[in-house]
């Protein structure tokens, strides 16, 4: 009892550190960039008259705060929490902490999605038809694609857990082994579209990259609801992946349906990686990362790895999205070059502390 309460203080004083922190890093994310702007200028700064009978002159801060800064931020968070909130459900479905969202290949489909938008130039061919489908007018032909093309990898994926065969014991290697493996295909299609069509890899390069440049308040109203549909199922589901991390013969013991269970996960993590992809591009690292920190602070319950892991993860993006323009500023980097910069060693450190467990 006194084990639980501790572990439940543990929790608390996490989740309101963390919160403070990623209320800070809001505030800078709000405030820095290739122009800094002043906030309370911005929020409550009046417009004033230059001479008696003009126009009052516009309160710029207030429009760059707005227009830009506001709804990049908060698809930042967002696009953080989905990714690390996904990464959590993977580590404790596969009950590996090298698991992570875009190993089932559905960050590569939505990668395809995108180049095939940019290169067969679908927003010319789309703009006539977008006033039959008013959904059109808030997205980007290649966020849309790149959208419908991570959902179609995660229907593959979904299907291919419906086989017969993947009752078997070994369902869950062999998901992990055909989701590599069509990323793989998804990867090298993409590359092959790109080569044959060179002109096209600039204005498609950043977004492979991941960038929320140019982003804003249509992108976030195009993934809210998918957005809101990933993080239902996510919670719903943490007490049977808690459950499930005695094994798969005792979690079915215990009444979890473990087959049912996973096309869950997989219907989360296809929801999850589709909202976040279309937010930011493809970011790597941010479901590994995140989940691991809070492991080590707080334990592996999924009533407690979850939400903080949603929450470093929107902290880590968001800080990554910052620095990504700031610090060549008037120029800006793509926030994945960000997090593969802090991701790649934290993996290679991660994976050779587990190969020797």
């Amino acid at each position: 009892m006194k084990l639980q309460k501790t572990e439940k203080n543990k929790f608390l004083i996490t989740l309101m550190v963390s919160l403070i922190i990623l209320f800070v890093f809001f505030i800078l994310a709000l405030s820095l960039g290739s122009e800094k702007i002043n906030l309370i200028n911005a929020l409550w700064g009046q417009t004033s008259k230059i001479t008696e009978g003009t126009d009052p002159s516009p309160n710029f801060d207030r429009i760059i705060l707005l227009n830009l800064r506001l709804p990049r931020a908060l698809l930042a968070i967002l696009a953080g929490g989905l990714l690390a909130g996904s990464g959590a459900v993977f580590q404790l479905f596969f009950r590996n902490e090298l698991a992570e969202p875009g190993i089932i290949g559905i960050s590569s489909g939505a990668t395809l999605g995108a180049v095939t938008a940019s290169v067969l130039g679908l927003g010319v061919n789309l703009a006539s038809i977008k006033p039959f489908f008013p959904i059109l007018k808030f997205i980007s032909p290649i966020n849309l694609f790149a959208f419908i093309g991570a959902l179609l990898a995660g229907v593959i994926i979904v299907v291919l857990a419906f086989n017969k065969e993947s009752s078997s014991k070994n369902s869950t290697v062999m998901i992990l082994l055909c989701g590599t493996a069509l990323g793989t295909l998804y990867s090298a299609l993409s590359s092959l579209i790109l080569i044959t069509s060179s002109k096209e890899l600039g204005s498609i390069y950043s977004w492979i990259l991941g960038s929320f440049n140019g982003h804003g308040w249509k992108e976030l109203l195009f993934i809210l609801i998918p957005s809101i549909i990933s993080i239902i199922i996510m919670f719903s589901i943490q007490n049977q992946l808690d459950l499930l991390a005695c094994g798969e013969i005792s979690a079915k013991s215990l009444g979890v349906s473990v087959n049912k269970l996973r096309i869950l996960v997989l219907i989360s993590a296809a929801f999850a990686v589709s909202a976040a992809i279309c937010a930011g591009g493809t970011i790597s690292f941010v479901g590994l990362i995140a989940p691991h920190i809070v492991r080590k602070l707080t334990g592996s319950k999924a009533k407690t790895l979850l939400p903080l892991s949603m929450i470093f993860g929107s902290i880590l993006l968001l800080l990554a999205d910052t620095i990504a323009k700031t610090v060549i500023s008037p120029s800006e980097l793509p926030a994945g070059i960000i997090t593969s910069i802090l991701g790649v060693p934290f993996f290679l450190s991660l994976f050779l502390n587990t190969s020797r467990t």
